[in-house]
């Protein structure tokens, strides 16, 4: 029987899909997937809405945010989160030469991926604990990804970013960390399998089946014996660096950072997100529930079939 295919959009491998191919967890649920990655969220977005890709792996802000008609196309989608991923923020609010404190970013511009989504609410929510509020104290700019914003912090065009940015290239630059988004956020939904919601009803046993998939490379990844496999397994992401793999592979099963046991979804990560969002001012408080975007159903029937 031929194999079914799943164009999956993203925008870096993490462990749990490299696994779930590469392990042959995929195969055994007779998928095939075709991975597509990009590197910034309206492409993304625009690309599963069009549907050039059958899922995404992404954070809540973006499906959330997209789904509410506030990302950079302004129209209303019906998305659903059917599959758990990362918890936790693995970002920094860095800053160029000269930003010494949260007051000297005060009419300045942050660079971002897209200005209303992602990891720009997280900096700004940030920023509003120390009184700076986005539009009256700064701007945020839309420049693409990490290499991006820091091109154009180094140009001038922008004061600070939040980054994923190794802290060797952070110094290379000249740029340094003004704070650390874990320090503010401790619960944040991301690396999520999401998708439209017809879609998912038009395809459930697919997307069942892609669910158990995903749980087993969880599985496998979280079990202690399979660590200098999964490590060896990394270094084609991380182009033969064993250290970067080895780091990769930590946090993949850090507890406050890595993947949620068993794929699980995370509804206080993505309460959260919405919260973040409040406190941005980009949602009006209690306009929406974590609820709203979340379809468990998929996962629960996969998780049934699967042993403890």
């Amino acid at each position: 029987m031929a194999e079914d295919i799943i164009k999956i959009g993203l925008f870096n491998r993490d462990a749990a899909i490299i696994a779930a191919v590469e392990k042959g967890f995929l195969k055994q649920e007779n998928i095939a997937v075709e991975i597509n990655t990009v590197t910034d969220s309206p492409t993304l977005l625009r690309n599963l809405i069009n549907g050039n890709y059958d899922l995404i792996l992404n954070n809540a802000d973006n499906v959330i945010a997209w789904a509410e008609g506030q990302g950079e196309d302004p129209q209303k989608n019906d998305f659903v989160i059917f599959l758990g991923g990362s918890q936790g923020v693995d970002q920094k609010l860095v800053v160029a030469p000269g930003i010494n404190d949260y007051k000297d970013l005060k009419g300045k511009v942050l660079a971002a991926d897209a200005v209303t989504t992602g990891y720009a609410v997280v900096a700004m929510a940030i920023l509003k604990k120390y009184d700076l509020v986005w539009k009256r104290d700064y701007q945020v700019t839309s420049f693409g990804n990490t290499v991006a914003r820091a091109d154009a912090m180094s140009r001038g065009d922008a004061a600070g970013a939040m980054m994923s940015m190794a802290d060797d290239d952070i110094k290379k630059r000249g740029f340094k960390v003004l704070t650390e988004a874990k320090d503010h956020v401790k619960n944040y939904a991301r690396g999520l399998g999401a998708t439209r919601r017809d879609w998912a009803n038009n395809n459930e046993e697919l997307v069942v089946r892609f669910n158990r998939a995903m749980i087993r490379a969880t599985d496998w990844l979280q079990d202690q014996k399979n660590k200098d496999e999964a490590v060896q397994m990394l270094l084609g992401e991380t182009k033969g660096n064993q250290g970067r793999a080895a780091a990769m592979y930590a946090n993949t099963l850090s507890p406050t950072m890595g993947l949620t046991p068993r794929s699980h979804i995370d509804m206080v990560g993505i309460r959260t997100v919405i919260e973040l969002r409040e406190i941005a001012g980009l949602m009006k408080p209690g306009e929406v529930r974590a609820e709203k975007y979340v379809d468990e159903r998929f996962y629960n029937k996969a998780l049934a079939t699967l042993g403890k």
